[in-house]
């Protein structure tokens, strides 16, 4: 019983991590599991925090979001979340970015940026596209990647890098 979401393979296809509430009354917490299905172990649990896209980083640091540090959406009345990383078993939990607003479905590139894509309202108007954002793990170097200020498409959201390409 539940609800699941972002889930993510890591490097070597040997463990999957993944967002889990219990209900709808619960938040998202973070689990891992074996790819076998063995090992299932909750790796975070603050109360009255979501935690979620949830993403494994070469050295066995993951990356997420979270509500730990809450923003409200402009235009809506949901919570919104940061980017936050953490070593692999769940501890040492930092933020590593502060934006005004929503920063998520985080992806890997192959240089070791995080990609990312993030709400907001500055140097744009409502309706056109969230950009897409990169970061180092460590939180340094936040930059636009592409589109904090295009109509067209509305909205860009879970980029990947294509393989062999330097296109997401």
């Amino acid at each position: 019983k539940g609800s699941v979401r972002d889930i993510e393979v890591s490097f070597d296809a040997k463990r999957i991590l993944f967002s889990y509430r219990k209900s709808i009354n619960e938040d998202y917490h973070i689990y891992e599991v074996g790819a076998d299905g063995s090992g299932l172990k909750q790796l975070t649990s603050m109360s009255g925090v979501a935690d979620f896209d949830p993403v494994y980083l070469p050295d066995g640091s993951i990356i997420f979001s979270s509500t730990r540090e809450p923003k409200y959406c402009g235009c809506n009345r949901h919570i919104m979340g940061n980017l936050f990383r953490m070593d692999g078993d769940g501890a040492n939990i930092h933020q590593i970015a502060r934006s005004t607003r929503h920063e998520g479905h985080s992806s890997v590139l192959s240089d070791g940026r995080i990609l990312y894509d993030r709400w907001e309202y500055i140097d744009r108007n409502f309706g056109d596209a969230q950009g897409l954002w990169t970061i180092n793990p460590d939180g340094t170097n936040q930059s636009v990647y592409w589109g904090n200020n295009t109509a067209s498409p509305g909205g860009v959201i879970d980029a990947r890098e294509i393989p062999g390409t330097q296109q997401v």
